[in-house]
């Protein structure tokens, strides 16, 4: 036969399990809903990512095209200053001019006007 202190003993045992199936329940609710908010995050953050990405390929293509027209401007520098050079000196020389029933122009200070080094480099930037 059961006694009241078995019976009592068990009803304590009955309400502490009550009460811990209730604490892990509220806390399955609270971890489920921090995970959802963390897929949430995840999601939102891969499509930044993806966006990053795309806009990386972008910058890269751009700057590939713009090293491609700098090699072609290069290039066609280059060629211009093979086919001056290599123009006979006949066809390069100018007519003499003779200046001598001109006035003579007023004396001006000299402006040192320098010209960019052939090799200095393009600020693009």
């Amino acid at each position: 036969m059961l006694t009241l202190e078995q019976v009592r003993a068990l009803e304590a045992r009955v309400e502490k399990a009550v009460s811990l199936i209730y604490t892990l329940r509220t806390e399955n609710t609270s971890l489920r809903t921090g995970l959802a908010a963390a897929e949430k995050r995840v999601a939102e953050l891969e499509g930044l990512v993806q966006d990053f990405q795309k806009d990386q390929e972008r910058i890269e293509e751009g700057i590939v095209e713009a090293l491609r027209k700098l090699d072609a401007f290069e290039d066609a520098v280059q060629g211009n200053a093979v086919q001056q050079s290599s123009v006979p000196d006949t066809v390069q020389a100018k007519p003499v001019v003779d200046h001598a029933d001109e006035e003579p122009l007023e004396a001006t200070p000299e402006v040192s006007e320098e010209a960019p080094a052939a090799d200095a480099d393009l600020d693009i930037f």
